[in-house]
């Protein structure tokens, strides 16, 4: 997994997919430093990087207080990361003068994940068929939190759920919340969450914690 330390200045680069890690990282061996394509610095960690932050914020805060941090970080970095991604995207598809929201919103979001694929946050699947309900779906393969993470009967990836109610806040731009209602770290395949506003995800919340899985949230939602 690689984590972004510090902003970076903008490069830009006729290739719009990074398919390859020389075409995507750049490393400064003189320097000691990875930097990213677009010029941001970056750090390489591991599964027990992962975990032992995890845990070490948990033991020094608390299982809630530690949960709401690590949502928090997702949400102020995917707030700062969306407002490089529209400078991107505006430079390499826009002309510089179209912004993202003049564009095809699965294409907008399909090229703003695929870096953080190649990071090593893992696979998505982005469902917009509940977007008549002001509601978008979220299906993560391989997550780097809930991997790093022993089975734990409840949902482990706040940074995600974060990461996912920033990004769309700053999209839609009005107040969007995340909730994952299915975890790898217990037991799914794979994770998935919701994004919507306060009520929305509240309600989801509470029929999670009532025993609904995923499949029966989401029918709640079509009702």
């Amino acid at each position: 997994m690689t984590i972004q330390v510090q902003d970076g200045g903008y490069v830009k680069n006729n290739h719009h997919n990074y398919y390859h890690p020389d075409e995507f990282f750049r490393t400064n061996h003189l320097q000691g430093t990875l930097h990213l394509h677009d010029g941001q610095r970056a750090a390489k960690v591991n599964e027990s990087f992962i975990n032992g932050l995890h845990l070490g914020i948990e033991e020094e805060v608390g299982e809630n207080a530690s949960s709401l941090m690590m949502y928090r970080c997702g949400q102020k970095w995917a707030e700062q990361d969306m407002k490089r991604f529209n400078d991107r995207m505006r430079h390499e598809f826009g002309g510089s003068k179209q912004d993202i929201w003049q564009m095809n919103m699965r294409f907008v979001f399909e090229t703003w994940w695929w870096p953080l694929t190649i990071e090593g946050y893992g696979g998505w699947k982005l469902d917009l068929s509940f977007r008549d309900k002001d509601l978008t779906v979220v299906e993560l393969t391989n997550s780097a939190v809930a991997q790093s993470m022993a089975l734990a009967g409840k949902p482990v990836c706040h940074l995600y759920a974060g990461l996912f109610a920033g990004a769309f806040s700053f999209y839609d731009k009005t107040e969007r919340e995340c909730i994952e209602v299915q975890c790898y770290s217990m037991g799914n395949d794979r994770c998935k969450f919701l994004i919507g506003d306060k009520k929305q995800v509240n309600a989801a919340e509470f029929w999670r914690k009532e025993g609904a899985n995923a499949a029966d949230i989401l029918r709640n939602f079509e009702g």
